[in-house]
C-alpha cells in the first residue's frame, strides 16, 4: 500500500531569518491573472455515491468536457510534469500567496471585501458540492469578478488516500468540470483535503495535467486557533514565496485577515495568486524534489 504523506512542516527545519526592516517590493505589473477554478464545500459527505463517468454536472445543462489546457503557463506545465506537490515559490521575489480552503461560504464575501480594501488577491480551493446551493454559486461569481484564482478541493471534501482510481477520478473530475462549465476557465490546481496525499493520488493529479498545491504556513485556523494565534503564526514564519493556508468560513480568520494583510504590506511583500506565484517565482528543482522551502 502506498504510504500516506502529510504536509511537511517546512518551516520547522528552515533556519530562522532575521528581517531588519521590510523588503522593498518593486514588483512590476504581474502577468495576467491565471484563473483555475474549482469548488469547495464545508461538509464531509463521505457516503455520497460517485457519479457515473460522463454524467452531467449539477446545473450544467449540457455534457461537461474539460476545457483545453493549451494555455497553461510554461512554469505550471514544467511543475505538472514533475508530478510532486508544491509547498511554496522559489523565495527569490517578495511575493506571497494567500489561500483559502473549504468555501465558498457565508463569510466568503467578508474575505473578498477585506482583500479589496487592501488591494490584495488570493486563491480559493473550493469543494464542488457547494455549487448545488444557488446562493453559494452567486458568491463564486463575486470571486470570479474579483479576479481570484481557484483550485479543486474535491467534490465532497473527503480523504483521498487509499481510494480507488474511480473514486479519485469522480471527486476531482466532477468538481473540475462543473467549475469549468460555469466559469469558462480551465482548472489547473488541486489541493487534497487535510493535505493528505499518497503516490497514487500524486500520479492521478499529474495525469490530469493538474498541479497539486500544499502550503508552507498553516495558520491553524481549522484547528481552533484564535485571531491572535493565527496572526502570530504568520508573523513568526512569513517569508518570500510562502503559500499560506487559511479557511474563509471562520470568523477568527476573518478577524485576523486585515492584520495579516497589513503585516504583508509592512514587510514589503505583494500578494499574488498561486498561478502567479509559480509563474513569477517558481520553486527550484531541489525544492520540488525534497518537498521543502529551503
Amino acid at each position: 500500500m502506498a504510504q500516506t504523506t502529510q504536509p511537511r512542516d517546512v518551516r520547522a527545519s528552515r533556519p530562522s531569518k532575521k528581517r531588519d526592516g521590510a523588503f522593498r517590493a518593486v514588483v512590476g505589473v504581474l502577468t495576467a491573472t491565471i484563473v483555475a477554478f474549482v469548488v469547495a464545500p464545508t461538509g464531509h459527505a463521505a457516503g455520497r455515491p460517485p457519479a457515473p463517468r460522463g454524467a452531467r454536472g449539477p446545473g450544467s445543462g449540457s455534457p461537461e468536457q474539460s476545457i483545453s489546457t493549451s494555455t497553461r503557463p510554461t512554469q505550471i506545465e514544467r511543475l505538472v510534469q514533475r508530478g510532486r506537490p508544491i509547498f511554496c515559490g522559489g523565495e527569490t521575489k517578495p511575493l506571497v500567496a494567500l489561500t483559502f480552503d473549504d468555501g465558498p461560504g457565508v463569510l466568503s464575501p467578508q474575505a473578498l471585501q477585506t482583500l479589496r480594501e487592501h488591494h490584495a488577491t488570493a486563491t480559493f480551493f473550493l469543494v464542488g458540492k457547494l455549487l448545488d446551493e444557488p446562493w453559494l454559486s452567486g458568491i463564486l461569481q463575486q470571486e470570479v469578478r474579483f479576479g481570484a484564482a481557484f483550485g479543486d478541493h474535491t467534490w465532497d471534501h473527503v480523504t483521498m488516500t487509499g481510494r480507488s482510481a474511480s473514486f479519485v477520478d469522480d471527486q476531482i473530475d466532477r468538481t473540475r468540470r462543473t467549475i469549468e462549465a460555469r466559469t469558462h476557465h480551465p482548472v489547473f490546481l488541486f489541493r487534497p483535503p487535510l493535505g493528505l496525499h499518497d503516490e497514487a493520488l500524486d500520479a492521478s493529479v499529474r495525469s490530469k495535467g493538474m498541479l497539486e498545491i500544499l502550503w508552507s504556513i498553516d495558520t491553524g485556523d481549522s484547528q481552533g486557533a484564535n485571531a491572535d494565534q493565527i496572526l502570530r503564526q504568520v508573523r513568526e514564519h512569513l517569508s518570500p514565496g510562502d503559500i499560506v493556508l487559511m479557511h474563509d468560513n471562520r470568523g477568527t480568520t476573518e478577524k485576523a485577515l486585515p492584520h495579516i494583510l497589513d503585516l504583508i504590506q509592512s514587510r514589503g511583500y505583494t500578494t499574488v495568486t498561486v498561478p502567479q506565484l509559480v509563474q513569477e517565482d517558481p520553486p527550484s528543482n531541489a525544492q520540488v524534489r525534497n518537498g521543502t522551502c529551503s
